[in-house]
């Protein structure tokens, strides 16, 4: 295992926050289903521990620059946000624990808007993904931070946020995520599950 730099080593265990957040993880049949009739996983493994959600929807219907719009949008984000995490959890379970997420890598938002430059708010709509990384697993914006900083950036992550999009069941909001874990511990899920779940 390589050491990483103190700011992306937690001092904290992720699943307390999560109680701290009011987040119920669930039940794994009710964020990962079996894969038997589904054209698509919820998460790949990959050998060098890079672990890649599919999107994911939250909300309802297409968005505005109205204020009050974009705010559904960002508890939208939020939602969908809760849904990643979750997946994550079950998909490390039983082999790991969120504990094993080393740093988030990269968050593709895509927004539910009409085209043509109609639409600018985006990047506030997918902060309410955005933060829930944060808060979860430590970053600037996390409801633990002080002035603006964690005691951990490991739920800071890059990100593009992009509108105009029409999305499947006319969802407000489908973000992915990229999370790096230990790659010996994504060789054996590989190993022992596969690398799709």
């Amino acid at each position: 295992m390589i050491s990483q730099d103190s700011p992306w080593n937690r001092n904290f265990d992720v699943y307390h926050r999560l109680k701290k957040l009011n987040i119920d993880l669930g039940k794994q049949e009710d964020s990962i289903s079996a894969p038997k009739g589904r054209r698509i996983c919820s998460l790949a493994f990959t050998p060098s521990g890079l672990v890649f959600t599919s999107g994911t929807g939250g909300g309802s219907g297409a968005l505005t620059n109205d204020d009050q719009d974009v705010e559904v949008g960002y508890q939208s984000g939020r939602e969908a946000g809760i849904k990643h995490v979750r997946a994550l959890h079950w998909g490390l379970d039983p082999f790991g624990t969120l504990n094993d997420i080393w740093y988030c890598v990269k968050c593709i938002g895509m927004v539910n808007s009409h085209g043509g430059g109609s639409f600018s708010k985006s990047p506030r709509v997918v902060d309410g993904y955005t933060k829930v990384f944060h808060d979860v697993f430590g970053g600037p914006l996390s409801e633990s931070a002080e002035d603006g900083m964690d005691t951990s950036l490991s739920g800071w992550h890059t990100r593009s946020a992009v509108a105009g999009f029409d999305l499947p069941g006319h969802c407000s909001i489908e973000p992915e995520m990229i999370v790096q874990i230990d790659p010996e511990l994504a060789i054996k899920i590989i190993r022992e599950r596969g690398p799709h779940i």
